[in-house]
């Protein structure tokens, strides 16, 4: 009996370890579409939901391209800058 509680214990804390930082990044990448509706175009938000880095480093691409798009206007990527932070 003890031992399947053992067991029980180290599959719960594995599952949590292992569900709670997807979790936080799935919940991380939706707050960037929600705060960012307006700035993200279909290519944007399909390229987010496959960035296989984390969803700040996903917005900090985003203003390092406008940024050179807009030859370092900063006042232009604003937007992306606030959602970084």
């Amino acid at each position: 009996m003890l031992r399947g509680t053992i067991k029980i214990a180290v599959a719960f804390a594995v599952a949590v370890s292992v569900g709670y930082p997807i979790s936080q990044q799935l919940s991380a990448r939706a707050a960037i579409q929600r705060s960012m509706i307006n700035s993200l175009d279909a290519n944007d938000t399909a390229a987010l939901q496959q960035w296989p880095g984390t969803a700040e480093s996903f917005v900090a691409m985003l203003y390092d391209r406008c940024m050179r798009a807009s030859s370092g206007d900063e006042m232009a990527c604003a937007r992306y800058r606030h959602g970084n932070e």
